[in-house]
């Protein structure tokens, strides 16, 4: 498969590549590191967010004399998956630096 464009990658995707490589963006480490840390650092953000309101919810449900609603429960488990994705996408991140 021939680039349509010259200069364009025959990846399956180009029009992912062609802009960065016609006009140099893919040299700029120190915008890569800088992306990454925001990254990091906005993933870092969620992590802490989701777990404080898990950790409310889960307070609350204790101070019931009853069991948790269902809704309850299933925003504590859904709370649980968020944030088992966010810490393995943070440790991606982290491998691949």
């Amino acid at each position: 498969m021939r680039p349509a464009v010259p200069g364009a990658s025959a990846a399956p995707f180009p029009f992912l590549q062609f802009p960065f490589r016609r006009f140099g963006l893919g040299a700029m480490p120190e915008l890569n590191t800088t992306m990454a840390q925001q990254a990091e650092a906005d993933l870092a953000s969620l992590l802490d967010r989701l777990k404080a309101a898990q950790r409310e919810l889960v307070l609350t449900a204790a101070k019931g004399s009853t069991l948790p609603s269902d809704g309850m429960l299933r925003k504590i488990s859904e709370l649980e998956g968020a944030i088992a994705a966010t810490e393995a996408l943070m440790q991606e991140e982290g491998v691949r630096r």
